[in-house]
């Protein structure tokens, strides 16, 4: 039998940011949004305007990719004399680790099931 290539890929050490990128289609600064709300507890827009100094519309489409990733949520708070504003909360983040993890004991599952199917 022909000796195999090794089929080893470095490994590089990765961050939060980066698995959860890969995970969860963000953009590095919405997983940044993420974690300041997993610290902080709940913000709102202007809050993070603050914080990142970045147009309102920016963090508005990363907060709205970030409730369609099921990573937030926010909540209404309304003003006294009317109107009303939102609040963010960040799903906890061992929740997110426990999706990430069976998400990729998923894609594993299918991948050695392709593998086992394969024919020469």
């Amino acid at each position: 039998m022909k000796n195999l290539p090794d089929l080893k890929t470095p490994f590089r050490e990765m961050s939060v940011i980066d698995i959860m990128r890969c995970m969860f289609g963000l953009k590095s600064f919405e997983t940044e949004i993420y974690l300041e709300l997993v610290n902080k507890g709940s913000l709102t827009v202007n809050d993070l305007v603050a914080k990142f100094g970045k147009d309102r519309s920016t963090i508005q489409r990363a907060l709205q990719n970030l409730t369609i990733a099921g990573l937030i949520y926010r909540e209404q708070k309304n003003i006294k004399n009317g109107g009303y504003y939102y609040v963010y909360h960040a799903a906890p983040f061992d929740e997110i680790k426990d999706t990430m993890k069976a998400s990729i004991l998923k894609w594993c599952d299918a991948v050695i099931k392709w593998i086992d199917e394969l024919n020469p």
